[in-house]
Formats: structure tokens, sequence, C-alpha cells
């Protein structure tokens, strides 16, 4: 280990902090991952301890600056498209027909990714939209949603290396994106569909402004919440959708012991859940 030690007390502060601000749970068995996560800022700040750097981050005037800078080193950005195709096949073949029939062709069906990272899963569903119903009736418009400004700043500029497309049948990279050197942009009637904005799952404020939605992604997420920031998280998209909407999580989550009336179902390939009608 290089640099200095993340004490006992430092981890209790820090860990209490983070859970409390980001809803992120770093246990015991985390403590060297916290460690290492908040070791890059420390140095760079030439800080002599991560007390000082929470201090730093907590008290300091440009506070909302240094924790932005922060925020890429405690999250997990891994994404790409097409992530998880049993539940894109359930929400293709199921889920887009329900709404579009529900909301009828002068509609709009809003769709959100929320923790979108860089963008990624933004983008798949604008495209699954668009592939399940080339009319695009009702319209559709797709918002991503991330605490991570340097990920949204990636996701707005919309290029992505091959990696990005490891999940992607042929031909998905060529119909959907145009080359921007060695890399891949996505094509301007596409990017015209989907909007960004900064958000932290577990302040209700994150919501503020957007319109009931009628599909909601929050994959691979809550699976790193302690349990105060997991009913924070849940209460916050049972709130954001619409009556009869959506929710899709990660294969890995559950809110089972979440006391919220959401309805549980389940399809082949995919879990998902759903908040009941406004008059149920």
């Amino acid at each position: 280990m290089t640099g200095v030690p993340l004490t006992e007390v430092e981890y209790r502060m820090w860990s209490e902090w983070v859970e409390d601000e980001y809803g992120l749970c770093f246990g015991p068995e985390r403590r060297a991952l916290l460690r290492a996560r908040l070791e890059p800022r420390r140095a760079a700040l030439g800080m002599e301890s991560f007390e000082q750097l929470l201090f730093h981050v907590k008290l300091h005037p440009a506070r909302d600056e240094e924790r932005a800078r922060l925020v890429p080193h405690l999250t997990n950005n891994e994404s790409y498209f097409c992530r998880e195709g049993g539940s894109l096949e359930v929400i293709r073949g199921e889920v887009l027909p329900a709404l579009r029939e529900r909301l009828g062709p002068s509609g709009e069906l809003r769709v959100l990714s929320a923790a979108c990272s860089t963008g990624e899963e933004a983008y798949t569903l604008a495209i699954l939209a668009r592939e399940s119903d080339p009319g695009d009736r009702p319209r559709v418009r797709v918002t991503g949603m991330d605490v991570d400004p340097a990920a949204l700043e990636r996701a707005r500029g919309g290029v992505y290396g091959e990696h990005a497309f490891r999940g992607t049948k042929p031909g998905f990279r060529e119909r959907w994106f145009e080359r921007d050197g060695e890399r891949w942009k996505v094509r301007p009637e596409l990017a015209a569909a989907v909007s960004f904005r900064a958000g932290n799952l577990v302040d209700p404020a994150w919501a503020r402004g957007l319109p009931p939605q009628h599909l909601v992604l929050c994959r691979n997420v809550l699976i790193y919440f302690g349990p105060v920031g997991l009913k924070r998280a849940a209460q916050s998209l049972f709130d954001v959708l619409a009556p009869g909407g959506y929710l899709f999580l990660g294969h890995a989550e559950s809110l089972r012991h979440v006391p919220l009336p959401f309805a549980f179902e389940r399809r082949s390939g995919a879990l998902f859940y759903r908040r009941p009608e406004a008059d149920a």
C-alpha cells in the first residue's frame, strides 16, 4: 500500500458520510476499497490524512467543485450498449407496445435511465424505442440522470470506443452511429431524443421538474447502497414513476424489504416492478 493509512476513526467518518451523501455502503469488508478510491484525491491535494480530506470536502468554500472531482472515484461507471438483453427484450416485446397503446399516437412516452453513467443505457433505450416503432408514435423522450458530472459530460458528447459495443449485434453500431476518427458518435437524429441531467438518487430533489416517467431503468446501482440509502432511492424512484409505470433493476437487486406498494412481476429473463394505477 502506498500513501497514508486510513485509520479506524477516519474509516468510520468517511463511510458514514459517503452513505449519507450518496447512499453508497462501504462496509468493513470494503474498507481497503474505500481507501483506494479516496487516495488519488488525497495525493492530488497533497493532504497528510484522510481526515483532512474529509474536512476539505465538507467545509471548503469550493466544496461543490471538490465533490464533483471526488464522485468519479467513489462510483462505478462500467457501462455498455444493450446490457442485460433479457430485460431489453421484455421492454421491446411487451412494455413499449403496452405503453404505446395506453398513450395513443398523440402522447409522449417518457423513459428514464437513472444512474445512467456515460449514457450507453439511455441511448440504448432510445434505439430500442425507434426500432420497435420507426414512426416514433407516440414521441419518445429519454432522460439520463447521474450524480457524476464527468460521466454526464461524456454522455452528452455521445462518442464511444469499440469496447462500448461489445454487447451489440452486427449492424447496430453502423445503423445508429457515425465514424468519429477511431471512435463512434451518436447520430444527430438519435441524440435529439435523449437529454441528460445531474441528480443524486438519495436526494429527492433530483426529480424536481421531471414529469412522471412511464419506464425507468435503474440497474446495477442499488446493489452498492446501504439500507437507508436504498429506502431513500426506492422512494424517489416510486415517486417519479407515472401510475402503472414500469421499473427495471439489475438482476442482483431487489426491493423486497422496501415498504412501498410496488407490484412485482417476472418474465423469462427479466424481473421488474410496477407502480399501481392511481385508483388501485
